[in-house]
């Protein structure tokens, strides 16, 4: 091998640890994105195959090329779209995109020393304050008609489902600045990514939620009454509004109901609460459903805290109004069992003790090693229940608890939760939902005596109350699943490192950068149970380790 022929190779290894680390992954890691990355970015210069990455020469290592209709790519232009597509793709900071870039001019001389050479110029959002915040509006039809327009390309049709998510964070834990980023997603004709609409920041949660989602409103509202224009392709999308998914205290805050924790805390129904133990709690029972038309009228005078903005659209103020599973049946219930058995076991009650919880957590720990990748999280022992992302309260209770419990749990205990785990798996089924909805209304109405009788009357919180309620939501709404804030949260992660203008600034430097590189980041372009590739979307490229 050639002096040469070294010198590339250790400037290729090189410049792939300086970019692995530059991400924050491992090589191999940022191999595997390395490898989709440039299958997406082949599309847009219409390969076959390929061999001239970084040099005009060919480079070791890439198998041969053929251009289609005899079009030849400027090195630059393609690194440059590289860079897009990493900043649209990845967390990556200025700084950190730089340093990335200096890995690369290993490579190839003549890119830009500064990623803000490649970004140019993204539009500006203004902001708006509110009370003691900052409120920046993004917009709702610039999101769907990007991706309207890029599924019209493939697919005719005449109308979408759209699902509108806002929740809050906190940035840190040494500050009280909260971010509260309005997101949406579209579920019909096919299923989109999370966007984001809008995003307020401060230093506590916005004082006037009607004043805070004014911008969104209007624009769904203009978008449900009139529909969604495309000058593009001629064509006028229909535009429905199926869900507002929100966790408890933000639904009531939007809503302008009481907490979910008040005397008339119930989003379904009219029972009344009462306080023991210094908890609210909602005795079981038969009461009066509440209708979109009791909303309205304001029946129960002591659930409303005034008229929200909500009520202008054309949308059912119960049913638009999903309970979320996440937060509640698994964050929620699945935390207050675990937490009740091991308040439970130093008390010794129906032969349970400190003895039973170290053999669930041997246990617990045994399945750590057999779980299969498809989960993204391994189920941690319960002394770490109170950190336990919903992931894995979706692994213990509907895949290992009915297993690992059976011989520990006390049988009344044991049976109670997996009549809960039963319940939750059928509702969540894709297609054993619709046809079981009833057989699960009536098992959770058992679970909540059984529970009842099992942990007493001080534990029916607002949480367990709400099981009863779950059912009228998967006929409405769809498996489980289909209405979990599971994306929003996923999404939400990359708000939390930057403060609201910068979120919002990042967000359209993507979504600008997406669209020079007609690869959105926004959409799942594949229909739905569709896993054909064709053949020139495959690239083979043999990485140098």
């Amino acid at each position: 091998m050639s002096s040469v022929e070294i010198s590339e190779n250790v400037h290729r290894r090189r410049a792939t640890v300086n970019l692995s680390r530059s991400l924050g992954c491992h090589r191999s890691t940022y191999n595997r994105r390395w490898n989709k990355m440039r299958a997406a970015l082949m599309k847009k210069y219409d390969f076959l195959s390929f061999s001239e990455f970084a040099n005009e020469s060919t480079v070791k290592g890439c198998t041969e090329v053929n251009l289609c209709s005899q079009k030849f790519v400027n090195r630059k232009e393609l690194m440059n779209d590289f860079m897009m597509y990493i900043m649209s793709n990845t967390s990556l900071s200025i700084r950190d995109a730089d340093r990335v870039l200096y890995g690369l001019r290993f490579l190839i001389t003549d890119i830009p020393k500064s990623i803000r050479g490649v970004l140019k110029t993204c539009a500006s959002v203004q902001p708006k304050f509110i009370g003691s915040g900052v409120y920046y509006h993004l917009g709702l039809k610039t999101n769907l008609l990007r991706c309207v327009e890029l599924w019209l390309c493939t697919i005719d049709f005449d109308s979408l489902n759209l699902y509108i998510n806002i929740d809050g964070l906190s940035i840190s834990r040494s500050s009280n600045q909260q971010l509260w980023p309005i997101l949406g997603r579209i579920i019909a004709p096919r299923f989109s990514g999370v966007f984001m609409i809008g995003i307020y920041g401060g230093n506590s949660k916005p004082a006037e939620f009607n004043e805070f989602s004014a911008d969104t409103i209007s624009e769904t509202k203009e978008t449900t009454d009139v529909g969604l224009f495309s000058v593009k392709f001629n064509k006028c999308i229909a535009i429905r509004l199926a869900a507002v998914i929100y966790d408890a205290p933000a639904r009531s805050s939007v809503r302008y109901t009481v907490n979910h924790n008040s005397k008339a805390g119930c989003d379904r129904c009219t029972v009344l609460g009462r306080r023991l133990e210094g908890k609210t709690t909602f005795p079981i029972g038969v009461y009066t459903l509440r209708t979109d038309d009791t909303f309205h009228r304001q029946t129960q005078s002591i659930h409303h805290q005034g008229h929200s903005i909500m009520g202008t659209l054309s949308i059912n103020m119960i049913i638009t109004f999903p309970l979320d599973p996440m937060h509640m049946v698994y964050l929620g219930v699945t935390k207050k069992l675990v937490n009740l058995w091991i308040d439970l076991a130093p008390r010794r009650l129906q032969n349970f003790n400190s003895c039973a919880i170290r053999e669930i957590n041997n246990l617990i720990s045994g399945c750590v090693t057999s779980t299969p990748s498809d989960f993204p999280r391994k189920c941690r022992t319960l002394d770490f229940v109170s950190a336990w992302k919903a992931s894995e309260c979706t692994l213990f209770p509907l895949y290992l608890g009915p297993v690992i419990l059976e011989k520990t749990l006390p049988q009344p205990f044991y049976l109670n939760f997996r009549r809960l785990a039963l319940s939750m798996y059928l509702l969540a089924h894709p297609k054993l939902h619709n046809t079981v909805v009833e057989t699960a209304r009536i098992d959770l109405l058992s679970f909540l005596n059984e529970y009842e009788w099992c942990y007493g009357s001080e534990n029916l919180v607002y949480n367990v109350h709400s099981l009863q309620h779950l059912p009228n939501d998967v006929r409405a709404h769809g498996p489980l699943d289909s209405f979990s804030a599971f994306p929003f949260e996923s999404y939400m992660r990359h708000s939390g490192f930057a403060v609201a203008k910068q979120a919002a600034q990042r967000y359209t430097d993507k979504m600008s950068l997406c669209d020079r590189l007609q690869i959105t980041g926004l959409t799942n372009t594949t229909p739905i149970g569709a896993n054909h590739v064709p053949n020139k979307q495959v690239i083979m490229f043999k990485i140098v380790k």
